[in-house]
């Protein structure tokens, strides 16, 4: 057992600190296509209706699985053999990831509606009800190659670091990519309001390289990968989970339903919160700051309840207090531009995302078997999140024509029928015990 002391040093051994700095990388273009990205829609008069659309970029993320195979076993000519395959795939979707951020930055919302524009003379208020197209792509683009360096360094992860490396190695990954989102998140915000969005943007394109130079480091394995077959990757998954969940259409029906409520109002949480005229420092401050740092806490706090208690029974709990976080932002609504209510509703929804976040990663971890884990979690979260995203992206339609009060709680009603499979899965695992 390793005493207090060895256990720190393990996390400044070179391989292992590596993966800070990976890490990091990996969570910088997420809030660049997500919260953040929503924030700049709603400031270019971008219509409601259309910001929800583009929870439609988040889809690499969601069927990353598909083409993971392949960079397990395809090299890059001329890289590969200067690199290794993971590490030239890395340095690809590196590159490719800043070239897009780039992209993103050169074509502001407010300034890209050529596809409406070619057709029609329209003044500012018909434009503003019209997808930004180029926007759209570029986000796209960056979503892809985040996802695809997602893959790579997952992979590297396992890869290079010893078993009893890997605890440090994920902590370090985690914590570089809260610092990441941290960056994109509340970094942007405040230096939009005192540059442009766009300058912004490209100045964080620039800190992907930050990941570049900790790939070029991580060091050369042995990789002898076999020509991929995307049936005996998922097939043979798929028909374990079954054998061994007999009521597997209810769990599955559960991992779809579940995380609704909180992927609807999430999607409208930074668009909801400029239309209440808060101003983009005080988003910054409450929601980019001090939320990544009680969404943690609440991690925590999941992690103790699921060692407390059944998880079945802590997800049944967390259900109904994430149905009072879709009542605290109705209630936001009506008593409007209120700064210690607003800070409130953000402190509660992110202890409560954290919590409910945790517990239900450990609901997903408990779902799999060993000896093919890897697959069938990624089989289930790329359902959950297929789930999600598509149903974000009607979040803007539904904003735009009930009004923030009732949208919000409709929100929390989502969150009904996962609770009613809840129940069932309750009932079925007290007869099966």
């Amino acid at each position: 057992m390793k005493t207090w002391i060895n256990a720190f040093k393990g996390y400044l051994k070179p391989p292992v600190l590596l993966f800070l700095f990976l890490g990091f990388s990996c969570g910088v273009p997420y809030n660049l296509v997500g919260s953040t990205l929503s924030l700049w829609l709603a400031q270019s008069m971008t219509a409601t209706a259309a910001i929800g659309l583009f929870a439609l970029v988040l889809i690499p993320y969601n069927f990353k699985f598909l083409w993971a195979p392949f960079i397990d076993s395809v090299e890059i000519p001329y890289l590969a053999k200067r690199l290794g395959r993971k590490k030239a795939w890395g340095a690809v979707f590196q590159i490719g990831l800043a070239v897009s951020i780039l992209g993103l930055a050169l074509t502001p919302p407010a300034e890209n509606q050529w596809v409406y524009r070619f057709f029609t003379t329209a003044d500012e208020q018909e434009i503003e009800n019209i997808l930004p197209l180029q926007t759209f792509f570029w986000a796209f683009l960056t979503a892809f190659f985040a996802a695809s360096q997602d893959i790579v360094v997952d992979a590297l992860r396992v890869d290079t670091l010893t078993k009893d490396e890997m605890g440090e190695g994920a902590s370090l990954y985690q914590y570089g990519y809260r610092m990441g989102m941290l960056l994109s998140g509340a970094g942007v915000l405040a230096l939009s309001s005192r540059v442009s969005w766009s300058a912004a943007y490209a100045v964080t394109a620039f800190f992907v390289f930050v990941g570049l130079l900790a790939l070029l480091r991580v060091k050369n394995v042995s990789e002898k990968g076999e020509k991929a077959d995307i049936r005996q990757l998922f097939f043979p998954a798929f028909k374990d989970f079954v054998s061994r969940h007999k009521n597997w259409i209810v769990v599955l029906s559960f991992v779809v339903l579940y995380k609704l409520c909180n992927a609807m109002l999430g999607k409208m949480a930074y668009v909801f919160y400029a239309k209440m005229d808060f101003t983009t420092d005080q988003i910054a401050l409450v929601s980019g700051t001090i939320g990544p740092f009680v969404t943690m806490i609440g991690v925590a706090i999941g992690g103790i309840l699921v060692a407390r208690f059944s998880v079945l029974k802590c997800l049944f709990y967390l259900g109904w207090v994430e149905c009072l976080t879709s009542l605290t932002f109705a209630l936001l609504s009506i008593v409007g531009n209120n700064v210690p209510f607003f800070v409130l509703t953000i402190v509660f929804d992110n202890i409560v995302g954290g919590m409910g976040g945790s517990v239900f990663v450990a609901y997903l971890s408990g779902l799999c078997s060993r000896k093919c884990s890897a697959t069938q979690y990624a089989l289930l979260s790329g359902l959950m999140a297929i789930s999600t995203s598509f149903v974000a992206s009607v979040s803007g339609f539904l904003a735009e024509k009930m009004g923030w009060y009732e949208f919000f709680i409709m929100t929390g009603f989502l969150m009904v029928p996962a609770l009613c499979l809840l129940i069932g899965l309750m009932n079925h695992e007290r007869k099966v015990s």
